[in-house]
């Protein structure tokens, strides 16, 4: 049930960035509508994936050692409500603090709690991430975002 939610979480945050890609000029737009449309199809195809498990007949075999009836631990479930509250956070405080302080700091925050690398390699992720679509946004697609904190 956990996976169905998380979709279905996606979705909803695939339409909100979709609808807010509305007002961008059209071809600033498709990079977005994309993207959203992406995000949208694998989390159908994910919801689908645990109707099918759930839905189809089990062997004995399969029962002993499927593990899709385990019970969520709260870490996990409490790991994806932070997350998710930070994809919130990070959409609206762009426009307040700026893209080069919000980014690097959406990306350090998981980063440094879940330590699923070193520092260099999340120092030189952080640095890439937020170069790579700076360079997107800015140079390629010409779109004024605001990259510093508004005064």
């Amino acid at each position: 049930m956990g996976q169905i939610v998380v979709a279905l979480a996606a979705i909803a945050l695939a339409l909100f960035f979709r609808n807010e890609a509305a007002s961008y000029p059209p071809t600033a737009a498709k990079l977005p509508d994309l993207l959203g449309a992406v995000v949208i199809v694998l989390a159908v195809m994910a919801i689908a994936k645990v109707v099918w498990y759930r839905l189809r007949p089990r062997t004995a075999v399969a029962d002993a050692g499927s593990g899709t009836d385990t019970p969520t631990d709260t870490r996990s479930l409490a790991i994806g409500a932070g997350f998710l509250a930070l994809i919130v956070l990070y959409a609206f405080s762009i426009t307040w603090i700026g893209y080069l302080i919000a980014t690097p700091l959406f990306l350090a925050i998981p980063l440094a709690v879940l330590r699923p690398v070193g520092p260099v390699a999340a120092v030189s992720a952080i640095v890439s991430v937020t170069a790579v679509i700076f360079g997107v946004f800015v140079w390629f697609l010409n779109l004024s975002i605001p990259l510093y904190p508004a005064l």
